[in-house]
This record gives structure tokens, sequence and C-alpha cells, in this order.
């Protein structure tokens, strides 16, 4: 950024009002918000924008997600390296689940310290029937989701419509916003978390159903991914589950 950080900040804030599938923030080191977008306001269900500034993330977010986000910070301030494309899964206001790719990166004072982080996080939407129809996606889809178990090279899924992985790449990042393998781990994940809510498998169990290497690498993804380990999110979910399953 340039000296007139203030005007830097409104710039951003400003161009970042106009996307309203994208959330945006910049926050300072004490991880206290300095701008907002309309996006990040509605998320949290903030009044207005005026209501977040000078505030944490854990004025708004779960304790956990908070810690998360702190962390997450702190690491782009130690290492003075982007977060890039790492793949969240959030909870809308409405109580549904979304993904989101989350980048953030570091910004620096007229003295070229890091001085806060940037962060920018976009809303990876469900396409329609048609979406996948119109750009012959469907069979792919149905493979992966069919063969999470097992290895799935992107060669071959692509040889399953008559391309190229590159030209797959493309198509999947026109319709879903991610990668073919980032893809792939997005469904892996989700599946995971519908195993963890709905069964008592074991991690290792579902480390294996899921195609991960092993219970390590399921726990670091899921951990990167939902902010959250395994066992917590299970926890968790169960927490949620009590009050209705002691009415039945």
């Amino acid at each position: 950024m340039s000296g007139n950080v203030g005007a830097d900040l409104k710039l951003l804030e400003t161009l970042f009002d106009t996307l309203c599938d994208v959330v945006f923030c910049v926050k300072d080191r004490d991880g206290r918000y300095l701008a907002v977008n309309h996006a990040l306001v509605i998320r949290v269900q903030a009044p207005n924008k005026p209501a977040m500034v000078g505030k944490r993330a854990s004025d708004f977010f779960p304790a956990e997600l908070a810690t998360a986000y702190d962390q997450q910070d702190q690491d782009v301030f130690q290492t003075g390296q982007a977060v890039v494309d790492q793949l969240e899964q959030i909870t809308n206001p409405d109580g549904s689940m979304g993904w989101y790719l989350t980048n953030k990166f570091p910004y620096q004072d007229p003295v070229s310290q890091v001085a806060g982080v940037i962060g920018v996080s976009q809303d990876l939407h469900t396409p329609s029937d048609s979406e996948l129809s119109i750009d012959n996606l469907s069979l792919v889809v149905q493979a992966i989701k069919q063969n999470l178990a097992h290895s799935l090279r992107v060669d071959d899924l692509a040889n399953l419509i008559g391309l190229s992985a590159e030209q797959l790449d493309r198509r999947m990042k026109k319709v879903f916003r991610l990668s073919t393998k980032k893809y792939i781990m997005k469904c892996r994940l989700e599946r995971s978390a519908e195993l963890l809510r709905g069964t008592a498998n074991t991690l290792a169990q579902i480390a294996c159903d899921c195609g991960f290497s092993d219970q390590s690498a399921l726990t670091r993804q899921f951990r990167e991914t939902f902010l959250l380990t395994p066992a917590v999110y299970r926890q968790s979910h169960r927490q949620t589950l009590r009050p209705n399953e002691s009415k039945s």
C-alpha cells in the first residue's frame, strides 16, 4: 500500500463493495477490522460497516472459528507469505453450509513493515444441472462422487468426456471456480463431514472411505478447511443435536 493508508483502504473497500459474492476485510496486527465490505457485514449479520470497524473476529464468529482466523492471520504476519486459494467451509446466515475460496495477503506500512492482513474470500456457488449439462461435466462429477474411496486421476476423468486434463481443468474452473484436483478434495471433505456427523465410524475408516492416504492426512486437510479437527467437529455436531434428540 502507499503512504496514504486510509485512502488505500477506502478505495479497496469501495471496489469490493461492488462484488456481492466476495467477502473482504482488512485487519491490523491486533486483529481489529480496519475495513470491511457489505458482503462481510451480511455474512456476520452486523448492522452496518461501522459496527464492525475496530472490533475483532471473536465479536462476530464462534470462538473456534475466531481462534482459527486469528491463527491464520498470525501465520501471515510471521512468515510474510500469503495464503492462496485455501478451501474453507463456512456457515451462512440462514444456517446452511457454504464453501469459500480464501486468500490472505500481508500489507505493509510506509516503512515496509507488515502492518496487517487483507482477506478476500470468494463464494463457491453450486452450479445447476443445466450448467453441468452445458459444459458436459455431469459424467465427471458422477464419477468423482461414486469413487471417492479410490485414486482419482485427472487424466482418466478427462478421458470420460474426450478432453485433455488441461481442458477439463478449464471447464471445472469455469463452472466450479476450482481446479479438478481441488474439486475432488472438496468432495472428499464433504463426504468426510457427512460421515463424522452421521456415523460412529473411526477416523481411520472415514479416511479410507473418503480416499485420504491415512487418518493424519484427513485430520490435516479437514482442519485447514473446516478450521476444526475432525474430533472437535464431530463433538460440536453432537452438541447441537442433543436438544432436538431430547425432545423425541
